[in-house]
């Protein structure tokens, strides 16, 4: 991961840190949500949710200490979020990852996806919910640069965000 300056604006929708928090990153053209899972149902028409977008759901620690995470691509993002509230009771809240702009194509986020479940799998550092690890969709040079380049944004800003699944041990 880069060692560039970068800031980052959190908005606490509900006025305290425990609420959704709107974040954006500077260099970046995606936005990223946070969103407590008590909070799901009221927030689940936002645009940000209905586009596609890459989301990390995250449970409690087990008994290593390791928070328990699921990493799941959709567009939109709503119809997955919807299905996990009813089948999956580990998760307590989610980050949401989607473009401002509309950038983020199907095959982005489905690389998006792969990469960050190797990543977790790599650390070591959060037990993996996913069943089976999906293969890398192919992508020219220039999109998978993009790609890249927009999940290293998004690494950038999850342990702001008190998600540190993806960092190197």
């Amino acid at each position: 991961m880069s060692s560039e300056s970068f800031s980052v604006r959190i908005y606490l929708q509900d006025g305290h840190v425990d609420g959704v928090k709107v974040v954006a990153r500077s260099k970046w053209s995606g936005r990223a949500l946070v969103i407590p899972r008590s909070s799901l149902s009221k927030e689940i028409n936002r645009d940000e949710l209905n586009a596609p977008g890459v989301y990390v759901l995250i449970g409690s620690a087990d008994q290593q200490g390791r928070e328990t995470v699921y990493i799941g691509a959709s567009d939109p993002v709503s119809a997955n979020l919807t299905r996990h509230a009813a089948d999956k009771s580990f998760w307590s809240w989610t980050i949401v990852c989607s473009s401002k702009h509309d950038s983020l194509t199907q095959t982005h986020i489905e690389y998006i996806n792969a990469r960050l479940i190797k990543l977790v799998q790599e650390t070591g550092k959060a037990t993996l919910d996913n069943q089976e690890p999906p293969e890398l969709p192919p992508l020219d040079d220039v999109e998978t640069d993009y790609a890249e380049t927009f999940l290293g944004h998004m690494l950038s800003i999850y342990p702001v965000l008190g998600l540190r699944a993806f960092e190197e041990p």
